[in-house]
């Protein structure tokens, strides 16, 4: 793993009068980059969905974020796959 991605959750608090307030959380991870498979991709486009890329992540770091960020380009996560022991993929789509 020698990528380093940063996945972005949302935090909900109260503020001082009871307002609902939207906090981003950013943890910094290392991944794996990978190509989105062929079947995925067109899978995902049949769907009138798209599938960029993949990451690959370990399964303690994964909170169930729903977006993230690598090299300044977000992204918003599609898919969330357990691999294995330990790991998970992310498969994501451009924002």
């Amino acid at each position: 793993m020698n990528e380093e991605l940063k996945l972005i959750g949302t935090v909900t608090t109260a503020n001082s009068v009871g307002i609902s307030v939207e906090t981003d959380t950013v943890t910094t991870v290392f991944a794996d980059k990978k190509s989105v498979k062929r079947q995925e991709y067109y899978a995902a486009n049949a769907a009138g969905m798209r599938a960029d890329v993949t990451f690959v992540i370990n399964a303690d770091d994964y909170a169930d974020q729903m977006r993230v960020e690598h090299n300044g380009i977000r992204y918003e996560v599609k898919r969330a796959y357990q691999i294995g022991l330990g790991r998970v993929e992310l498969t994501c789509a451009r924002r």
